[in-house]
């Protein structure tokens, strides 16, 4: 009976625990230390650079090799003239293993209108014979000398409806002469370009680098005598050279951050992650605050957009930039505004914690570089009251468990 009565209560003790610690699939755990003991938490904190790590370094573009060439007429951003030469145009052409004369019946210039502000209309671009020597060395003042009304060749009248593509001068009959090569030339043709408007105004034109540059193109005859044929042909002669000058170059200051300009500026930005944010936080959005030094001049229906790139490694000036568009990130600038700019860095900053050996840097450029009316100047750390680029991260810290 004793026995008995043991083995009954074994048998309640060993049914009480397997029901205690049964599993229920369809209610609510019910285990303490299995559940979260608070609710998830989201910071922001602002970076700013480590004291002058932030600096601009200039020379990446220069004038004549920018994707396209300024003009410009009275705007406040910049004044600009725009030069061609063109390759040199040989005086006869071989047929029949035997070089020929030929005799220019007319002639055309063309150029690539790439951006015009279309708010203003009556834009009128002029065409100026220059000297062929024209080079790199040339300035503002070197040029505009020579764009005096003795010397246009002809002017385009671009109509208020073309904001962008072809325009051409033609030449025929005597007006062929205004572009002829005489020997002195050494068969090179050489322009300069200016504008005018019905307000101060700018545009872009077509460059070489771009494959947009201008085209000088002779409607020639030659006369084969042997045959007793004439050849009609076309000689077309594509830049040699062309560039841009501007009458008030920028100089960088030391002291603030430049991006664009020409010859182009960069502007390298480092930070230091803080380690609660670099081991273990999710980075939610990551935002670039950046403070004009007053507000940004430039062509107000073509905006220039701010880039940041991603660094491979970090060599000062020469320092390597990713090439994977998931780390590059831009953003219009708005023309006449001096309200601070802000640029979303977040998957950059996501790199950088992810990719610990990547540097924790950017370097900021402006798109189209060294083709830009739009020169911005910003806070640096040693720009004192303008404010240095900020870093606001907004983040979450990893969701609180109960200790068991």
């Amino acid at each position: 009976m004793t026995r008995a009565r043991e083995w009954f209560a074994t048998l309640v003790i060993i049914g009480a625990a397997t029901t205690g610690c049964q599993e229920r699939l369809t209610a609510p755990g019910g285990c303490p230390e299995l559940c979260p003991g608070g609710e998830s938490q989201v910071f922001d904190t602002v970076l700013t650079p480590p004291a002058n790590s932030d600096t601009s370094h200039v020379g990446y573009v220069e004038r004549n090799s920018a994707g396209a060439l300024l003009v410009s007429n009275g705007l406040a951003a910049s004044e600009d003239r725009a030069v061609y030469r063109f390759n040199a145009r040989q005086d006869s052409i071989e047929v029949r293993d035997t070089l020929r004369a030929y005799v220019v019946d007319s002639a055309l210039i063309s150029l690539n209108l790439v951006a015009r502000d279309t708010l203003v209309n009556g834009l009128k671009l002029y065409l100026y014979r220059i000297d062929p020597g024209v080079d790199a060395d040339d300035t503002f003042e070197s040029v505009n000398q020579q764009l005096v009304p003795a010397a246009i060749v002809d002017s385009i009248l671009v109509p208020d409806s073309v904001n962008a593509g072809v325009v051409q001068a033609v030449f025929r009959g005597a007006d062929a002469e205004k572009v002829g090569l005489p020997p002195s030339t050494g068969g090179v043709l050489a322009i300069g370009i200016s504008m005018a408007a019905d307000q101060p105004s700018g545009v872009r034109l077509g460059a070489s680098a771009a494959g947009t540059g201008a085209s000088f193109v002779s409607f020639v005859t030659l006369d084969v005598p042997d045959t007793g044929s004439i050849r009609r042909q076309s000689v077309t002669r594509s830049p040699e050279f062309n560039a841009f000058v501007t009458q008030a170059p920028l100089v960088p200051d030391p002291a603030f951050l430049t991006i664009g300009g020409e010859p182009s500026s960069r502007a390298l930005l480092r930070f230091d992650l803080p380690d609660g944010i670099e081991d273990s936080a999710t980075i939610v959005r990551a935002t670039l605050e950046l403070v004009p030094q007053g507000p940004m001049l430039g062509l107000p229906s073509d905006p220039p957009l701010l880039q940041a790139k991603a660094l491979l490694a970090d060599l000062g000036a020469k320092s390597p930039v990713t090439t994977d568009t998931r780390f590059i990130t831009t953003d219009t600038l708005t023309i006449g505004s001096a309200d601070t700019v802000r640029l979303d860095m977040t998957p950059i900053v996501q790199l950088w914690q992810s990719a610990s050996e990547r540097p924790e840097a950017v370097f900021l450029s402006l798109l189209p570089e060294g083709a830009s009316f739009t020169r911005p100047v910003f806070g640096s750390t040693r720009s004192g009251t303008l404010g240095a680029p900020r870093l606001r991260i907004t983040y979450l810290k990893p969701f609180p468990f109960e200790n068991p």
